[in-house]
């Protein structure tokens, strides 16, 4: 019956359905299992996701061995995590997650970056670039940044080893291509990041074509440092919003992406301060997104126990999912200020975690 069904019309049928049931159709015929691994029907596939011709599937790696589906947290459903484990990453490894992007995930796994589709759980290791290594022989101070992003130039997936000194005002990146499968190193002036002058913070968040850092100055100062991946140059290609203190420190500042808009958000002692924007450019606006007072959360003063609040995602019915401080999940109703605990895993006590959408693109990149 398949196998009677004309190509075109096949490819069609196959493009609506989620990515997720279609890596179990590779196990129908070999017909389907050519069309479905072709990287160019895995393109086309990402393309209806973005256009909304297909409804997305997201998800969230949690601590390395659990995912959490969106649309489980608007459920109410007692358990919204579920077993995922990455059996190419060892419980007693030093990993990290770097970046994601288009359904691929980036880990820094005992200093080997491993690109990993946790859809598909194709993965594929990458080689050293020796940047960091010979950075430090020429006895600097160094601190390291990363980032996964596409560059749709060339239709190719990089990963970014970024290196700064402070003091030395030293900058460079060391940026692989998925496609090409090789390293190339860039050392920028540093008249291009002069007016910023600041140290960098956190991983790449991918936004419209460049990977965008959250940096800070000495003296509270804040800024954006974007990569442009089809240029390989670094910019102040935006303005960050003016932050809320309260008469404090700002805190615990990040970037993080919702849709399509890119957001920053500020967490300190009781409080949490979000913006969002669409614009990008130095004339662009943010607008503020929302508020949470955490005092008398959690049965203690959050004064006397600070507590580092992280949004990961907002549900379609407006909830917000927290991660408090790296260690415990909650789900938070603006609406009437009630929050539910989610329990995870009690193997992690600090949690790496990525947002990611369930696609079939390929680590390996023809």
């Amino acid at each position: 019956m398949a196998e009677s069904i004309p190509e075109d019309v096949l490819i069609d049928i196959l493009l609506r359905v989620p990515a997720e049931s279609l890596v179990r159709f590779k196990l129908v015929c070999k017909r389907w299992r050519s069309l479905i691994s072709d990287p160019g029907f895995a393109k086309s596939h990402l393309q209806r996701l973005k256009a909304g011709d297909l409804i997305p599937r997201q998800r969230i790696l949690i601590g390395g061995d659990q995912t959490i589906d969106y649309k489980t947290l608007d459920a109410n459903e007692g358990r919204v995590a579920v077993p995922h484990n990455i059996k190419t990453i060892k419980p007693d490894s030093n990993w990290r997650i770097v970046g994601s992007c288009d359904g691929l995930v980036c880990f820094l796994v005992s200093g080997i970056f491993l690109i990993y589709n946790p859809t598909t759980r194709e993965y594929r290791e990458l080689p050293s670039s020796d940047f960091e290594e010979d950075c430090e022989l020429l006895d600097r101070n160094n601190e390291s940044f990363y980032g996964l992003g596409y560059d749709p130039r060339s239709d190719d997936y990089k990963i970014v080893e970024g290196i700064h000194e402070y003091f030395d005002r030293f900058w460079g990146a060391a940026i692989f291509s998925l496609k090409s499968g090789s390293w190339r190193r860039i050392y920028f002036p540093i008249e291009e990041i002069e007016e910023i002058g600041f140290n960098v913070r956190d991983n790449g968040v991918y936004w419209k074509g460049a990977l965008h850092w959250h940096v800070y100055g000495s003296w509270g100062e804040i800024g954006i440092l974007s990569l442009d991946l089809s240029e390989d140059k670094f910019h102040q290609a935006l303005s960050a919003p003016e932050v809320e203190r309260d008469g404090q420190s700002q805190g615990c500042l990040k970037l993080g992406i919702h849709g399509t808009s890119l957001f920053m958000y500020s967490s300190y002692g009781n409080h949490i301060h979000t913006w969002i924007t669409d614009e990008y450019g130095r004339g662009g606006s943010w607008t503020k997104w929302f508020s949470v007072d955490w005092t008398n959360w959690f049965g203690v003063d959050c004064l006397a126990v600070p507590k580092v609040s992280i949004p990961l995602v907002c549900t379609t019915s407006g909830k917000i999912l927290f991660l408090i401080n790296r260690e415990q999940l909650i789900l938070f109703n603006p609406e009437d200020n009630t929050y539910k605990d989610y329990l995870y895993s009690d193997f992690y006590f600090f949690i790496e975690y990525a947002m990611y959408l369930e696609t079939l693109i390929s680590p390996y990149l023809s």
